[in-house]
């Protein structure tokens, strides 16, 4: 696991070493144990290595024999071994262990076709010296990021946005657009970042560079869906079966590497369901790491300790002190240093300093659960779908309103059943239909926020959004590929197109990767994912229990769970953690008067008014009195992440600046 960065001009000019050398400080955190440069005409590769397979050789930028290719390449690729008898069968001859020179040597005989037969996460870019020609490719699901620039001249490139910014090739200035629809989405819609003219190539993609030449984009994977009623077998024992045998296999995969691997364990299904599965593959004593929350309503020791008790595995705890002297504002900063984007919750916190504990135990690989509430609908928002569902098929308006404010309020506050309710009202649903072709699941939690939104921004900010299309024209690429099949699939296809790669599977590489931590995500193996598509909805989604298949088949080896594994969110306390008399002291520098007119996105007057509430706003007694505060905590959280972004980056105060 590693660092990369990329300088090609187009022009044929030759990339200066000082930029190269500066990109490599900035990715430092990314690979501590080594680092490297390679020019070679117009081209310039970068890369720090995190040593994991091959621990004496692979050494980076690497250079096929004949030194015709060289490449920089960051992840892992699980099925390395078995490529490399391939290539040995075609004389092919090898220096070193490393996953690395068997890219190489694939790319080298294969070309952009070897993606076909990568299995893995990786990010990597290969120059061909007599061609000139630079090849980059993205992993299908973009566990591994991937970033870039490109003004007509120059194609600069990098596995985080500051490296881009410590070449010196490209000034860091927020992007208007992406600012606003974190307010709206919780992340950056691709192919668009937080910052202006900063993209990610997309998962799945690759792009070819050629000296005088515009980057030509593809796209070479795709996760497909079956037609809705075109499935392999109705029969839910044949699809446990399949699901345990790909799961089985996606974890022992994974298991490459000459360093120790543990395992994240909370007391959900998805992180006991890989330690109960890679206990029992890995051949080696595994510990795993928790976190323990002071707030009871937050904890889930008891039942993290009972799982690693009953699988016989040592475990580590972090504690998160809600009362922790000094606050959290130094690792806020620290965690948006590392994911350059705003936040709306805290979530970020602790799973930055989890990665910290591993680190100091000496763990350089961990498995996380990332990827099965993706793949098996597992979020609240599914299930409201079949209520939206259920509701729809009530022609008595009476009775739908008994429905909504009777029945589902004991699941949810009053206010948001409330938003359900008009969100779900049929003339909206046709309007939604017509823009998607479906009703998007995650739709309806896009209007969270949206009542608290007028008056927050300034007038040069929403002057900025008047053309603001980033989510219409991601819309346009994919409601073609949603025609034909099953309304939960069709949530879940475009849940992988926007959550899945630009939150979650970003937040566990940077935050992980901050501390020199490779994190890997079984769930997001390729083959197990091409399985689970073409389950039944059934399989996935049962009514109301949701990640059926993975409850069935990993339930019954793991100890009994209070609440039989249903899906429980995970939340922090941004209240306690931020937001308190005592602790809005800490918060003048970003949301003083003169730091939030210092950044020109916000009005003063309604982020201190807002700000005012929640410091005076009671304890919370009741569900609804708990979703207020929750709308207040997520906009002040998202002024705050933003206006230190505008710190670090807009105004240059970020580490990678110094470099």
């Amino acid at each position: 696991m590693c660092g990369i960065s990329l300088i090609f001009h187009a022009s044929g000019a030759t990339p200066e070493m000082a930029r190269l050398q500066r990109m490599n400080k900035a990715l430092r955190h990314r690979g501590p144990d080594g680092d490297g440069v390679a020019i070679s005409g117009h081209v310039g590769l970068g890369h720090t290595r995190l040593t994991i397979v091959d621990l004496q050789g692979g050494a980076q930028p690497m250079l096929t024999p004949d030194e015709r290719y060289a490449i920089t390449f960051n992840g892992e690729i699980y099925n390395y071994r078995e490529l490399r008898r391939d290539l040995e069968k075609q004389h092919c001859v090898f220096t070193s262990n490393s996953d690395t020179e068997v890219l190489l040597q694939l790319y080298a005989r294969e070309g952009a076709a070897c993606l076909q037969k990568l299995r893995g996460m990786f990010a990597f870019a290969v120059h061909d010296r007599r061609s000139g020609e630079v090849f980059v490719a993205r992993d299908r699901f973009g566990i591994k990021p991937l970033f870039y620039a490109w003004d007509g001249k120059t194609f600069v490139a990098a596995s985080e946005i500051k490296a881009i910014f410590a070449s010196g090739l490209r000034a860091p200035q927020l992007q208007a657009h992406s600012v606003y629809n974190h307010f709206i989405y919780q992340f950056s819609i691709r192919p668009h970042t937080a910052f202006q003219d900063i993209l990610e190539l997309p998962p799945g993609h690759c792009v070819t560079l050629r000296p005088g030449a515009e980057p030509v984009f593809a796209q070479y994977w795709d996760l497909q869906y079956p037609d809705d009623g075109d499935y392999e077998t109705m029969d839910e024992k044949y699809w446990c079966l399949r699901f345990e045998e790909a799961f089985h296999e996606a974890v022992e995969t994974h298991t490459i590497g000459d360093v120790p691997i543990g395992s994240y364990l909370s007391g959900g299904i998805d992180s006991a369901a890989i330690a109960w599965m890679l206990h029992g593959v890995y051949g080696k004593p595994l510990q795993t790491f928790s976190i323990k929350f002071t707030d009871a309503n937050e904890d889930e020791s008891p039942i993290f300790r009972s799982i690693a008790a009953h699988l016989k595995v040592e475990n580590h705890e972090l504690l998160m002190d809600d009362a922790r002297t000094g606050g959290f504002v130094d690792d806020l900063e620290r965690c948006l240093y590392a994911l350059e984007q705003p936040q709306r919750m805290a979530l970020d916190i602790p799973h930055f300093l989890l990665s910290g504990l591993v680190q100091s135990r000496n763990y350089k690989v961990v498995y996380t659960g990332d990827g099965s509430d993706e793949l098996f609908g597992g979020y609240d928002c599914f299930r409201q779908d079949y209520m939206r569902y259920w509701g729809n098929g009530i022609g008595s308006y009476w009775r739908r309103l008994h429905k909504y404010f009777g029945e589902y309020t004991q699941w949810f506050s009053h206010d948001f059943v409330a938003l359900l309710y008009h969100q779900h009202r049929r003339p909206r649903q046709r309007r939604v239909f017509d823009q998607w072709g479906t009703y998007p699941a995650w739709y309806d939690f896009w209007h969270i926020t949206q009542a608290l939104l007028p008056g927050l921004f300034s007038a040069d900010f929403l002057a900025a959004n008047r053309d603001n299309v980033q989510m219409d024209e991601l819309r346009a690429d994919i409601v073609p590929r949603l025609a034909g099949k099953h309304a939960l699939n069709k949530s879940l296809y475009i849940e992988g197109k926007t959550r899945l790669p630009n939150w979650i599977l970003w937040k566990s590489d940077r935050l992980s990767m901050a501390h020199s931590v490779e994190a890997r995500v079984p769930f997001m193996d390729h083959k197990l994912a091409e399985t689970t598509a073409r389950m039944p909805p059934f399989m996935k989604l049962n009514y109301m229990d949701e990640k059926y298949v993975l409850r069935k088949v990993a339930m019954p080896h793991l100890p009994e769970h209070p609440n039989n594994f249903k899906k429980k969110a995970f939340y922090t306390p941004i209240r306690a953690w931020f937001f308190t008399p005592q602790r809005e002291p800490l918060l003048d520098d970003y949301l003083s008067a003169d730091a939030l007119r210092a950044s020109g996105m916000f009005e003063p007057r309604r982020v201190r008014e807002l700000l005012a509430i929640l410091l005076a706003y009671p304890q919370p007694r009741t569900m609804n009195d708990t979703y207020r505060m929750m709308q207040l905590e997520w906009i002040l959280m998202l002024v705050l992440s933003v206006q230190i972004l505008h710190k670090q980056f807009g105004q240059r105060q970020a580490a990678c600046f110094a470099v």
